[in-house]
């Protein structure tokens, strides 16, 4: 459509899906990254008490940032992998 002084253009877009693999990959490195499930239901703990306005949310937030630099710094990895090699050398000592 052209007017004076105006002209517009439509484009369509290209759509592209992720495929089968790329939201495979994508999933486990989401599943290798979460937290334990203890930790996981810690920091929605701390989260709840900042919705709640029992603790502010920058408090929450320190709290939660210091737990990770703390456990990172022992050595230990927040992550189900954690997990999974703590069992395996429980089973491995016993």
């Amino acid at each position: 459509m052209k007017l004076p002084f105006v002209t517009m253009e439509f484009h369509r877009l290209d759509v592209r899906f992720p495929g089968r693999e790329e939201f495979a990959g994508a999933v486990s490195s989401v599943r290798e990254n979460l937290p334990s499930p203890g930790h996981l239901a810690f920091y929605g703990g701390l989260g709840a008490l900042a919705a709640l306005s029992l603790i502010e949310w920058p408090v929450a937030a320190a709290i939660g940032i210091g737990t990770v630099v703390t456990q990172r710094a022992a050595g230990g990895t927040s992550g189900s992998s954690q997990a999974n090699s703590g069992s395996a050398s429980e089973t491995t000592a016993t």
